[in-house]
């Protein structure tokens, strides 16, 4: 046993870090909103309810039958841990085609730690994060492919991301490019070779989002989950900017981003041409701008968009460091230093990681650690307890409010498709959720009062058919008379 620790005692350093680091994300409290979105509709999907149609949220599908296995927060982020064990080894693999061992561990190190720690909430159950299996797995088959096969695996591999979180697709198409122009030199001579490769590459991509396209039209739902899952996203890119869902996609500024990505990629392509850099260099300087333009989709400043960018980030860390060749220190360095100030410029913000594990290993309370994320945390639990005591887990209840892990929480579903107030909001769902509502008259209706968020109808629904039972912190419980 110690001549197997001694060998490996690179990797059994990384699972312990990995241990610690991951540990306090499995007992932290119902408190992310995203995530309550997922386990709620995760439980839909568990009581045979079709997504999009009968529960919604705009993301492609994959990631709510991940919540669905899950179930709650802490099998949910078991589930990720147990991804990420994987995704690090993968990122090994892949890094040692780039450098030496002793730097793709130093760098594998660096990945583990980004990708655990609160900071760019690699902790919690998004698909940024969940997303980065399939993709690292795609890059390293890519890589080392050989055979056409290697192609389809790759580009599979990129389709199941893609069919975790959108953005993928800008990677893929950097990889596509890339699989062109390093063949374009032997096409007249290859051609079928190489129009074969491109070819198996694109197809497998598609054909996980056309197989779960096959499912949802066989379940007549396929104009939803287009319009929901794909069609929706070019709205919701430029809402953060515009400030409206109805925007284009190029309103946002979205254009102009794609504009300085070809530049930039057009300057690596010069620098890789004239053999100032290698062809390894260029790989990770296409892949970097892929990832940086595909976490500025949306211009949205969450922490977790930047997760994407990790990999090429970790990969040109080293290079930043090569006094040997002037020309890889400066060209990395700048690249970093850009990312950077993107980041300021989108207004980015992060979380606080030394207080998150301080709480959790020295106060010795799970209460105090529960705290730690929302002083007002015990009011969700207690609203589920409530919920629990007050109607049955076949009941519907309705929460007028941004909590929506108080469904998750009470094992029980809304009356409509909504799980956020947000989404009736900008989805313009209220005559869709008022008819919900008539049809299931819920036992309970927790409302949170929000300035500038009025709902008249469900106001006067509530005053007709309920009485106010309780108020716990600031929500109002009411229970069907």
């Amino acid at each position: 046993m110690l001549k197997i620790i001694t060998k490996n005692k690179y990797w059994f350093f990384l699972f312990f870090v990995f241990i610690i680091l991951r540990l306090p994300s499995l007992f932290e409290p119902y408190w992310y909103g995203d995530e309550g979105i997922y386990l709620t509709i995760g439980a839909a999907i568990r009581k045979g309810l079709i997504l999009y149609s009968q529960i919604h949220d705009n993301k492609p599908p994959t990631l709510y039958y991940l919540a669905a296995i899950g179930q709650t927060v802490f099998g949910f982020r078991l589930l990720l841990s147990l991804f990420m064990i994987p995704t690090i080894y993968y990122f090994y693999r892949l890094s040692l085609n780039f450098f030496s061992q002793k730097i793709s561990q130093f760098i594998t190190f660096i990945f583990l730690v980004i990708t655990s720690i609160p900071f760019l909430e690699g902790n919690i159950a998004n698909a940024e994060i969940f997303m980065l299996l399939p993709t690292i797995f795609g890059f390293l088959i890519f890589i080392k492919a050989k055979k056409n096969i290697d192609y389809f695996w790759s580009g599979l591999l990129l389709g199941l991301a893609f069919t975790i979180k959108v953005p993928v697709i800008v990677e893929f198409g950097f990889l596509f490019l890339w699989l062109f122009f390093s063949n374009i030199k032997n096409f007249k001579t290859k051609s079928f070779s190489v129009l074969l490769n491109l070819l198996t590459f694109g197809l497998s991509f598609l054909i996980p989002i056309i197989s779960f396209g096959i499912y949802f039209a066989i379940n007549g739902t396929f104009s939803l989950f287009l319009g929901s899952a794909l069609l929706q996203n070019f709205s919701y890119l430029s809402s953060w900017a515009t400030g409206t869902q109805t925007a284009s996609a190029t309103s946002g500024g979205l254009f102009t981003r794609l504009i300085f990505l070809l530049v930039f990629w057009l300057i690596i392509f010069l620098l890789k041409k004239k053999k100032i850099i290698e062809s390894n260099l260029s790989f990770i300087l296409f892949w970097l701008g892929a990832t940086i333009f595909g976490a500025l989709l949306s211009t949205r400043p969450y922490p977790h968009y930047l997760i994407q960018v990790i990999p090429p980030l970790c990969l040109i860390l080293p290079l930043a460091f090569n006094f040997k060749k002037i020309i890889y220190s400066t060209i990395s360095l700048t690249c970093l230093v850009l990312f950077y100030l993107i980041t300021q410029k989108y207004h980015f913000y992060s979380f606080s990681t030394l207080p998150y594990y301080r709480v959790f290993y020295l106060s010795g309370s799970i209460t105090k650690f529960h705290q730690y994320f929302d002083k007002n945390i015990s009011s969700v639990y207690e609203i589920a307890d409530y919920i629990d005591k007050e109607s049955s887990s076949k009941d519907r209840i309705f929460v007028w409010g941004d909590i929506p892990y108080i469904y998750a929480l009470s094992n029980r579903l809304p009356p409509g498709r909504y799980t956020v107030a947000y989404h009736i909001i900008d989805f313009n769902g209220y005559q869709e959720t008022m008819s919900a509502l008539k049809t299931y008259l819920p036992k309970v209706i927790v409302f949170q009062p929000m300035n500038g968020r009025d709902f008249g109808q469900l106001e006067e629904f509530i005053n007709n058919y309920y009485f106010l039972d309780k108020t716990i912190g600031s929500n109002l419980i009411y229970k069907l008379r």
